[in-house]
């Protein structure tokens, strides 16, 4: 099956407020899609992000968003101690949506793929994206294009949200274990044994397992200077729905990081 990515510009406007729409009406409930604005969608699509769409056959069928805050209010920099000198060259992996027909197809990763390799140009140096624990596909989604779980947020009227962190252009290095996304059975002493939590890595590096569901474990981690490294999912892994939070561990190690993160819970 072959899907074309394009980058949009100024004029696509109201085709990106149409796939939107076309998104957010097919949902399920609607109501859980978070739309973005005229105003912030023609920023972006001017001088102050990256807009890309999915085709198929020449049809649109998902599309992703990158803004560029600079001196803006709203700016995920501000949510750790990265110098406001560098605020500047920080961007947000914002909005990425799909058509539900055409999930399971990878269509995030294509878009994530054309989007980093055209950041060269920009001044970039640090990227930053918010995902929802209750969604372990999109957080893995973003993991595989080298973003790594940071901090636990309340973000966007006291939802909670990873904070994923990626520097550019180079990606964090990998752990000495690639990262978990098979299923399998947990062994029952995993959420027992806290030794069973922190399992050695082949170099010897510590390394622990923490549930999406256990929020308050992730946020001490966290504030102790872990972050994600690889994701394990233990349900359901196909693109007719996210897998249950109690489904879906961190892997975690220690990894020096280029700021502190202020707000985690």
């Amino acid at each position: 099956m072959n899907f074309d990515v394009r980058r949009l510009g100024p004029a696509d406007l109201d085709l990106l407020l149409g796939l939107q729409e076309r998104i957010r009406s097919a949902l399920p409930d609607p109501s859980v899609f978070q739309t973005s604005t005229p105003e912030f969608i023609a920023y972006c699509l001017a001088d102050g992000g990256r807009c890309y769409q999915v085709l198929h056959e020449g049809e649109p069928v998902a599309y992703r968003m990158v803004y560029f805050p600079r001196d803006r209010a709203f700016n995920l920099a501000k949510d750790t101690t990265l110098p406001a000198a560098h605020h500047g060259t920080v961007a947000h992996w914002d909005t990425v949506a799909v058509l539900p027909a055409w999930r399971g197809h990878g269509l995030a990763g294509l878009m994530n793929a054309r989007a980093l390799g055209e950041l060269a140009d920009t001044g970039i140096r640090h990227v930053f994206a918010t995902s929802s624990p209750a969604n372990p596909h999109g957080v893995r989604t973003l993991m595989e294009a080298g973003f790594q779980p940071v901090g636990l947020l309340e973000k966007f009227g006291g939802k909670l949200r990873f904070l994923l962190y990626r520097p550019y252009p180079q990606a964090a290095p990998p752990s000495a274990s690639q990262p978990i996304t098979q299923s399998a059975p947990l062994s029952a002493s995993l959420s027992a044994s806290p030794s069973a939590q922190r399992p050695t890595a082949p170099t010897g590096s510590e390394e622990r397992l923490v549930a999406f569901s256990a929020t308050d474990e992730l946020a001490r981690a966290f504030r102790d200077g872990w972050s994600g490294t690889g994701l394990r999912l233990d349900g359901p892994t196909g693109p007719d729905g996210p897998a249950p939070r109690g489904a879906a561990l961190l892997r975690m190690v220690r990894r020096p990081l280029p700021f502190r993160v202020l707000t985690s819970l």
